[in-house]
């Protein structure tokens, strides 16, 4: 991208963050279609864009009877990616698709692992590295969807370049590309499900140094802040009250080691 083009961008990506309403409305992915992973789909209530899910449902009388004291962070599911979709597109031209897709799944299951340790405290649960540990509530996700952007294909063979990942959102020329997760919670490894959220995203707007760029990075970046918004609906007294944050983030450089910052 040429610096007045990047100037032009950001400089309208920035009018817009006063608007965080309309921000979140106009930059939110729209759901995509529930999969078998999450049981009950007339359970879940569909949320406004004021809450960070798209979908939610949860057994409350159960979860605070139930006196749990451990969480376990499973394997992330990747069996549900729907078929059909832009993805396969991609990968008939990615040689490293299979392994780029386990390298996100096991990123993912990280981001939840560090944002659930993080909050160990205001949950009141201690995360725990086995399912079978008496009194624990086992979470489970899956990565239902995934699509990168056209921009974020090209500026992966790039370096020392900047890109704004969600480009199209502002020229109408690049499609946006979006990661969709569902996961649901149950007590003990065989118990039963007790809540469940789903929520598509939209590559964020960022502006993003290439040097350590993948073009799983923007996907990697939703799976991060997903991962802190399921850790962080523990500890609120409803949905509502979760904060989406801002859908525009300004960053110099992104890589795997930015699940330090947990």
């Amino acid at each position: 991208m040429s610096k007045a083009k990047c100037i032009i961008v950001m400089t309208t990506l920035l009018a817009l963050v006063g608007c965080k309403s309309t921000l979140t409305s106009w930059l939110r992915a729209d759901p995509v279609p529930l999969t078998d992973f999450l049981p009950r789909h007339g359970d879940l209530r569909r949320m406004d864009d004021s809450c960070p899910f798209h979908y939610y449902w949860a057994d409350l009388d159960t979860l605070m009877s139930a006196n749990l004291k451990h969480i376990y962070i499973a394997p992330i599911e990747m069996g549900y990616l729907q078929k059909g979709s832009a993805w396969d597109e991609f990968a008939k031209s990615i040689t490293t698709a299979d392994e780029d897709l386990r390298d996100l799944a096991e990123y993912s299951r990280l981001a939840y692992y560090k944002a659930f340790k993080s909050m160990e405290k205001e949950i009141g649960a201690t995360v725990v590295d086995s399912p079978d540990v008496p009194d624990t509530l086992v979470v489970e996700s899956a990565i239902v969807a995934f699509a990168p952007t056209k921009s974020s294909v090209y500026a992966a063979g790039m370096v020392g370049d900047f890109f704004v990942p969600c480009l199209g959102l502002v020229t109408s020329s690049i499609s946006s590309g979006t990661v969709a997760v569902e996961s649901r919670a149950r007590i003990g490894k065989d118990g039963p499900v007790v809540a469940m959220v789903a929520d598509t995203e939209n590559d964020p707007d960022a502006l993003v140094s290439i040097a350590k760029f993948s073009w799983t990075t923007p996907a990697k970046i939703n799976l991060k802040r997903i991962a802190i918004q399921t850790a962080s609906s523990c500890t609120v007294d409803k949905m509502e009250d979760l904060d989406r944050g801002y859908p525009i983030e300004f960053i110099s450089t992104f890589s795997d080691a930015d699940l330090d910052d947990l």
